[in-house]
């Protein structure tokens, strides 16, 4: 006779009980980490988080949307715009960057960045998910607190080339001797990179006449 564990397990959610949008994201963080993109199946999500598979088509509409959604909870926008006002400005390129990397350097969320990289890289579902991710989600929040312009979001993008490059080559490809080095030592490095993005007078970083539509 099974036991009760096994039959509470089969049974999953009560009828009736209501499904939580963020055990389902939970559980899709943890999936896509250990699985990568590829091997992840929404019926795994659905196993892990106790729902239906299609109560998380429901939820979410398709699985590279909820890779997208699930990316919030790894990659807060508020950990950069919170440097902006956080100290003397010309520390700011050295808050972000630390800030940055501390998510690398957590075990708990190391796995979830790595994966969505090497997923971004390999596969066209998750590489527009995570296109759109950093435009709509984390760049338009930078560039906001950065006054918004079209300037603000070119600044934003630049920056985000030294960090999402510094990213992977440290910790995806694991690429000596940045690999090696102290997460402060990295800081040290590329800090005065992104600070010169974010404040250098637009002239002298050679910023082109941008238009908008």
């Amino acid at each position: 006779m099974p036991s009760r564990a096994t039959m509470e397990k089969r049974r999953g959610r009560r009828h009736g009980e209501p499904v939580s949008r963020d055990v389902v994201l939970r559980a899709a963080k943890r999936q896509f980490a250990q699985q990568g993109y590829e091997k992840t199946t929404l019926r795994a999500i659905a196993d892990e988080a106790h729902v239906d598979p299609s109560m998380v088509l429901y939820l979410f509409g398709s699985k590279a949307e909820l890779f997208r959604e699930s990316m919030k909870l790894v990659l807060d926008p508020n950990l950069f715009t919170d440097q902006l006002t956080a100290g003397d400005d010309d520390e700011l390129g050295f808050r972000i960057v630390r800030a940055y990397l501390s998510i690398w350097e957590q075990p708990d969320t190391a796995a979830s960045m790595v994966s969505m990289l090497q997923s971004a890289t390999s596969n066209s579902d998750a590489h527009e998910a995570f296109r759109d991710f950093l435009h709509s989600y984390v760049m338009t929040a930078v560039a906001d607190a950065l006054g918004g312009t079209d300037e603000a979001r070119l600044r934003a993008m630049l920056a985000a080339t030294s960090l999402v490059g510094t990213a992977m080559l440290r910790y995806v490809m694991q690429v000596p001797p940045l690999s090696t080095l102290t997460a402060d030592e990295v800081t040290t490095l590329i800090g005065p990179s992104v600070q010169r993005y974010l404040s250098a007078p637009a002239k002298e970083l050679g910023v082109p006449p941008l238009h908008t539509d």
